[in-house]
C-alpha cells in the first residue's frame, strides 16, 4: 500500500514539474493587422497586464501589432465592431489548482500606430501595464488606469481625461483644449503643456507642472503632496488663489496680493481674466514664473 501511495505521489510531482515547465516556458506570440482609418470612429484598448504603446504611423492606416508570450490561447485579439476597433488583452489563467500560484508575469507589448491626421476617439482601459502615447493626435483621449505608469509625449487632443488609481503620470510637450487628471496614488509630472483648461485632483502624490502656458483656468488640488507650478512666460492677466496647511510661495512678476495669510494667499496680475486655484491639505505650494 505504501508503495502504491509513493508511486502516486511521484507521478503527481512529475506531472506538476512538467506542467510548471510548460507554464514557465510559454510560446512566442506575434500578431499584426492594418485597418483603414476612415472606417474607425473609436479605437478602444482593454489590457490586463501588457504594456501599450501608441505612436504616429508613416501611413494613412491604423496598424496594431502585439508581441509577447502565450500559454495556450491567443492573449490579444483585434476586432472591428461597427466603427469601433477593439483591442483586448486578457491575462491567461493557469487553470485548476494552479490558479492560486503565480509563475511570473507573462509580459508583452501592444503597439498601435495611428495616422498623423489623428483619430476621433482613443479609449484605454488598463489594469496592470504601462502606457505610452507619443506623437499622436485625437479629438478625445480617455485613459482609465488601475496600476501602471503613463508617459505622454508630444500628444494633442481637444479633450484629455486621465484617471489612475496607482501609478505615475509623466506628460511633456503636449496640448489640450481641456485636460482633466485624477490620481489616487502616484506622482504627476508635467512639462511644457499648452491647455486652456486644466484640472488636476490627487489624493496621494506630488504634482509638478513646469513651463506651462498661461490658460483660462488651472486648478490643482491634493490631499497629501507638494504642488509646484512654473510658467513658460510670465503671466499677464491672472487671478491666483493658494490654500494649504503647509508653506505657500507665490513668486510671480506683477502680482498684487489682496490677501497674504499663512494658510491662504490671493492676488492678481493685470486684469486677472485667467484663473489659477491651488490647494493642498498637507503639502507645500509654490507658484513661480
Amino acid at each position: 500500500m505504501k508503495k502504491i501511495i509513493a508511486t502516486i505521489v511521484l507521478l503527481i510531482v512529475i506531472g506538476g514539474i512538467s506542467l510548471s515547465f510548460n507554464l514557465l516556458n510559454p510560446k512566442n506570440f506575434k500578431k499584426n493587422t492594418s485597418y483603414n482609418a476612415e472606417n474607425i470612429d473609436a479605437l478602444k484598448v482593454y489590457t490586463d497586464t501588457w504594456d501599450v504603446r501608441f505612436k504616429k504611423s508613416t501611413s494613412n492606416e491604423v496598424t496594431v501589432s502585439a508581441e509577447g508570450r502565450q500559454k495556450e490561447k491567443a492573449p490579444v485579439t483585434f476586432q472591428e465592431n461597427g466603427r469601433d476597433l477593439v483591442v483586448t488583452q486578457k491575462e491567461q489563467k493557469n487553470g485548476g489548482f494552479l490558479d492560486g500560484f503565480t509563475f511570473g508575469k507573462q509580459g508583452g507589448t501592444i503597439y498601435i500606430n495611428v495616422p498623423e491626421s489623428g483619430m476621433n476617439n482613443i479609449e484605454i482601459t488598463n489594469k496592470d501595464g504601462n502606457i505610452q502615447l507619443s506623437e499622436i493626435s485625437a479629438e478625445n483621449i480617455v485613459v482609465d488606469n488601475k496600476s501602471g505608469d503613463e508617459k505622454i509625449n508630444n500628444v494633442s487632443a481637444h479633450t484629455g481625461k486621465f484617471a489612475s488609481r496607482d501609478g505615475s503620470l509623466s506628460m511633456e510637450n503636449s496640448s489640450f483644449e481641456e485636460l482633466n487628471i485624477t490620481s489616487a496614488s502616484g506622482d504627476t509630472e508635467m512639462k511644457e503643456i499648452d491647455s486652456s483648461n486644466v484640472k488636476i485632483t490627487s489624493k496621494d502624490g506630488t504634482v509638478s507642472i513646469k513651463d506651462i502656458t498661461e490658460g483660462k483656468s488651472l486648478s490643482v488640488n491634493t490631499k497629501s503632496g507638494d504642488i509646484g507650478i512654473s510658467y513658460k512666460k510670465a503671466p499677464t492677466s491672472l487671478e491666483v488663489l493658494a490654500e494649504s496647511n503647509s508653506d505657500i510661495t507665490l513668486d510671480l512678476d506683477g502680482l498684487n496680493k489682496s490677501h497674504d495669510g499663512v494658510k491662504v494667499k490671493k492676488g492678481e496680475i493685470g486684469a486677472g481674466s485667467n484663473k489659477v486655484s491651488v490647494s493642498s491639505e498637507d503639502g507645500s505650494i509654490k507658484v513661480i514664473n
